[in-house]
């Protein structure tokens, strides 16, 4: 899956931008607030037709037009395509190969991306729903249909806790219990189906990042077992904290409660880790995304990485670069100076420099 080329119009502070992009390296480089990230976010709407920064449509638009516009030209699967989303202020307009498609699901299935920002970190030492909200992404790339799954299970889990609210009768909330234990352990099933493969290639990643100095691992708080077995525990469980459940109003077992514990050399990293182990875990976390999406479709995704270098001393960048110039696939990265990157990196990719909001292909500027 490859970027081949990208149109802006009115995007946020862009001036008009056509480039082409090299296959494997892009740095995009330049000092804060010129527009890097806002290049990095373009490129993420197309395979997911909403920001990353939970920015609406309005805010998407340059403040001196009312429309804005991304196409772009792909490569997957060995065809070319051309992806184009037309933005107005209270909507959006995407289109394949010049035509509309009648589902979103159509258009995200042909630009598949993995991002890493900075804000993300927030997720390792923040609430368990970081956590969670990181593997359910990482699970709905591989499977479309995961988003069914956690939707039936969030209407559920809505109704249900409404019910509890109203004191309703138990002859009431049965149903809804029973739809919320089946709901619940399917979704359950594929976060432990997911990780049984996602984590050996976390480890993987993290000892080459490191050097094999140090190791990775993470505990999913759910034990491993069957669909069946997963049914029978949470029932037990909804059972148990009934009482409490009717006094709180609120359903207080199921996947929604679930949570991750990364680990570095056995140790929590929510409590021990240090900046740069932090950043490394979630650099080896979409590394390993990108290799699990390569097995999966046969291509990899689109690597999306804003402002990694920061807070990663040498060892653990040269590790990271090097690990990045041995895969397949493309790579965005962003950088505030060029002088960050390890030499392999800069003789290798193509740079491309941003200064208020205006993009030009250059060469690396060395400090």
């Amino acid at each position: 899956m490859i970027l081949n080329n990208l149109k802006l119009r009115c995007y946020r502070n862009l001036k008009e931008t056509n480039f082409s992009w090299d296959e494997h390296f892009n740095v995009i480089f330049g000092h804060n607030a010129q527009g890097k990230t806002n290049l990095l976010e373009a490129i993420y709407l197309l395979g997911n037709l909403k920001s990353f920064r939970g920015a609406r449509g309005q805010e998407l638009i340059n403040h001196t037009a009312e429309t804005a516009w991304i196409s772009a030209g792909i490569t997957k699967d060995g065809v070319q395509h051309r992806l184009e989303i037309g933005l107005q202020k209270n909507g959006r307009n995407p289109r394949v190969d010049g035509k509309t498609v009648q589902k979103l699901s159509q258009f995200l299935s042909y630009f598949r991306v993995v991002l890493f920002t900075p804000e993300e970190l927030g997720n390792i030492r923040g609430f368990p729903a970081g956590r969670r909200s990181l593997l359910d992404r990482a699970i709905l790339q591989t499977e479309p249909a995961y988003l069914d799954r956690v939707q039936e299970f969030d209407r559920t889990l809505r109704q249900r806790n409404q019910l509890l609210k109203q004191q309703a009768d138990a002859t009431v909330l049965a149903p809804w219990t029973e739809a919320l234990i089946r709901a619940g352990s399917r979704v359950r099933y594929d976060r432990q189906v997911y990780l049984e493969r996602f984590v050996p290639r976390l480890c993987t990643v993290y000892r080459e990042i490191t050097g094999d100095t140090e190791t990775a691992g993470l505990n999913y708080s759910v034990e491993r077992m069957s669909q069946a077995e997963l049914a029978t525990q949470l029932e037990t469980a909804l059972h148990r904290l009934a009482p409490r459940e009717k006094k709180l109003g609120l359903t207080l077992a199921g996947p929604h409660r679930d949570d991750l514990d990364f680990l570095v050399d056995g140790r929590s990293l929510r409590c021990f880790g240090s900046q740069g182990q932090q950043r490394s875990y979630l650099l080896a976390f979409k590394a390993a995304q990108v290799m699990d999406l390569e097995e999966q479709f046969r291509e990899p995704p689109v690597l999306l990485l804003d402002d990694l270098a920061s807070e990663l001393d040498n060892s653990r960048q040269a590790g990271f670069f090097n690990f990045l110039l041995n895969q397949r696939g493309q790579v965005f990265l962003t950088s505030a100076q060029t002088p960050q990157l390890t030499d392999p990196v800069l003789k290798t990719a193509s740079f491309f420099k941003v200064d208020q909001g205006l993009v030009t292909a250059t060469s690396p500027e060395r400090g």
